[in-house]
């Protein structure tokens, strides 16, 4: 008795999977992560420059230190806000520990932060915003929150140190997910 007729078995395919790579939907969601950790920077940086008191107004000027003529110091500027609880209630200006050319050069490191802050927030913040150089901007905005979080630890704040290392967290991801980049104006 002949056997039916089996179908032939057809050969396993040796042919790559097509890739058809990222949607629509993971480019417009690394976007919305890439414009929101955007203006989060821009706008912290900006509020640095806001007056004080109402009226409020912004300026350079009111994050910088007032001087008279004769280049003395009148009125601190609100970079002090930033550096000097750090400085202090961190530890950082104890002579008796740290020596007092260390003290000093402390105190410079400090200013400089402080000073270069919310300019470096608002640059970053802008490379960001337009797609510009995205796995750099991207880094050095963690970075930017990294920072503040680690001064921050010096103080034992355990809620201020949560939230900034929540920001950071946000910049690992979008560093994780640059590569559904299609609204920038590089790549990289």
């Amino acid at each position: 008795m002949a056997s039916p007729a089996t179908p032939p078995i057809p050969a396993a395919s040796t042919a790559p999977a097509v890739s058809t790579g990222c949607s629509c939907g993971q480019s417009l969601a690394y976007l919305v992560l890439r414009v929101g950790l955007a203006m989060l920077l821009i706008l912290i940086g900006v509020e640095k420059f806001k007056s004080g008191e109402a009226p409020y107004s912004y300026s350079f000027a009111n994050w910088h230190d007032k001087t008279n003529d004769a280049g003395e110091v009148v009125a601190y500027g609100k970079w002090v806000n930033v550096a000097k609880p750090v400085f202090e209630y961190g530890g950082f200006n104890n002579v008796a520990v740290y020596g007092e050319k260390t003290v000093n050069f402390f105190s410079h490191v400090f200013r400089a932060y402080a000073l270069a802050l919310p300019y470096a927030m608002v640059a970053v913040g802008f490379c960001i915003l337009v797609g510009f150089l995205n796995r750099l901007s991207l880094f050095l905005g963690a970075a930017i929150w990294l920072s503040m979080a680690l001064g921050q630890m010096t103080l034992v704040d355990n809620g201020t140190v949560q939230m900034l290392m929540n920001y950071t967290l946000y910049y690992v991801i979008a560093l994780a997910l640059v590569k559904y980049n299609r609204f920038g104006i590089t790549r990289f």
